[in-house]
């Protein structure tokens, strides 16, 4: 209000100056400042002048200092000590891994991985600090943007990337860097599709909302699809339902749509399949069949599971052929080296890790912020689930990569999500439920935005 009396006016400066979450300040004004005036006009109506209204109500409420003090302490910034710490353990048990790998192999191809690892951790960890002190909420008044800048990018894909294992996934970028555009797509589309349509799917759910979702999907999904990324289209497609469940609540539809979605999947397999992908995923039903060809990696990694023991074969375990891409299989080569005993202690913390990105969700308030989280755990679990279950030997191998350990520079991006979602709990405590109102109102009124 800007009629206050001179003196509140400037007891709620002084009480702000404590408060380092600029967010609330705002809010905090509006609740003091009218608690003191309601202190006022009782006074007043008791007969004191509007000056010693004004003094008892601040003398009332205390010093500025300490009420300042203890708003900071209900509104400061928060940091998820657990999941750092979580992260990382994970990330010493990745280095370490690697350099057991390449001080072991001895094909010289293979021994520079090492020092492309730490670059890409040390990456990742820059990414991570900048989503940390990033205002995530910005990420949702860009999503068209960032929506068809990324639609773009999966367009002009196979013109300028490298082929891989018959999929066109990587851009060679200056100074050696590679973006691998297809993982990139498939963590930041579903966030900008829940960005741009989660307040309308929930405000004004009907068939042309709907189809709105599954035409933003559709586009994106028909692009990887003609690139032959066939393990990023089927996480995109899992993650788009999940989203589509958690924003709707209309499980009716969301298990139709995971039906003809899969089916769909399934048909592609049979009838449009050029790179014997159904072969490869059928492998698992009788992997004796070809034991020294399409089953090979998972007979070898069976073998190198039964020979670990409780407590592996050490960090002088001879490298045969398979085991020279341990660097695919982190959790193989842990085993291998520390026995199932290490095995089972790394299912124990991821199975920890994941858990504790779940509950972080009941402690946001901000739709979007949680949406966002829903995203990041999900794909998170997907990946670490399909990754765990390779390492048995009885999965099919697909080009999932183990989050926070295998070898890559999807470490960058699992990094940086984790950042994102880190980011989110930092400000729990310091998001405006006034201007979050407001914000509301704009993304779902466009008069009003524009």
């Amino acid at each position: 209000m800007t009629d206050r009396h001179e003196k509140i006016k400037q007891y709620l400066d002084q009480m702000c100056i404590q408060v380092k979450a600029r967010e609330v300040h705002t809010d905090l004004r509006d609740e003091l400042g009218n608690h003191m005036e309601e202190m006022m006009l009782d006074k007043e109506q008791e007969g004191l002048s509007q000056e010693e209204a004004a003094a008892y109500a601040i003398e009332q409420m205390g010093d500025p200092a300490v009420v300042g003090k203890s708003m900071h302490r209900l509104h400061r910034h928060r940091m998820h000590w657990g999941l750092l710490v979580g992260l990382i353990g994970l990330s010493i048990i990745s280095l370490l891994l690697m350099w057991i790998f390449t001080t072991n192999v001895t094909v010289k191809m293979y021994q520079d991985l090492y020092s492309n690892h730490v670059i890409y951790t040390v990456m990742g960890f820059i990414f991570m600090l900048f989503f940390i002190y990033f205002d995530y909420r910005k990420f949702k008044r860009a999503a068209w943007w960032i929506y068809i800048l990324l639609n773009a990018m999966l367009w002009i894909n196979p013109m300028l990337s490298s082929t891989y294992n018959g999929i066109n996934r990587f851009w060679v970028l200056p100074f050696g860097f590679v973006l691998d555009v297809t993982t990139f797509s498939m963590w930041v589309l579903p966030l900008t599709i829940g960005a741009i349509i989660m307040d309308k799917l929930r405000s004004n759910f009907n068939m042309q909302s709907m189809m709105t979702y599954i035409s933003m999907v559709a586009l994106p999904a028909v692009l990887l699809f003609q690139m032959s990324d066939w393990v990023r289209l089927f996480l995109l497609g899992t993650m788009s339902i999940i989203l589509f469940g958690w924003i709707t609540r209309k499980w009716l539809y969301t298990a139709m749509g995971a039906v003809i979605t899969g089916s769909i999947f399934v048909l592609l397999l049979f009838f449009m399949d050029q790179y014997g992908r159904l072969e490869r995923l059928s492998v698992v039903l009788n992997l004796q069949d070809d034991p020294y060809g399409i089953g090979y990696s998972n007979n070898s990694i069976i073998e190198v599971i039964r020979s670990a023991g409780w407590w592996g074969n050490g960090i002088d375990t001879t490298f045969d052929m398979f085991k020279t891409s341990y660097y695919n299989y982190p959790g193989v080569l842990l085993i291998d080296v520390f026995g199932w005993s290490a095995g089972i202690l790394l299912l124990a913390g991821v199975i920890w890790f994941v858990a504790s990105m779940m509950k972080i969700l009941p402690r946001i308030r901000d739709d979007f912020g949680r949406m966002i989280i829903v995203s990041i755990t999900a794909m998170f679990a997907m990946q670490i689930i399909y990754s765990l279950a390779m390492t048995t030997g009885k999965a099919p191998i697909l080009s999932i990569s183990f989050p926070f350990i295998g070898y890559g520079n999807h470490l960058i991006y699992d990094y940086a999500m984790l950042g994102l979602l880190l980011g989110i709990y930092r400000r729990k405590d310091t998001i405006s439920k006034r201007n979050e109102k407001i914000r509301q109102k704009v993304d779902a009124d466009p008069l009003i935005s524009s």
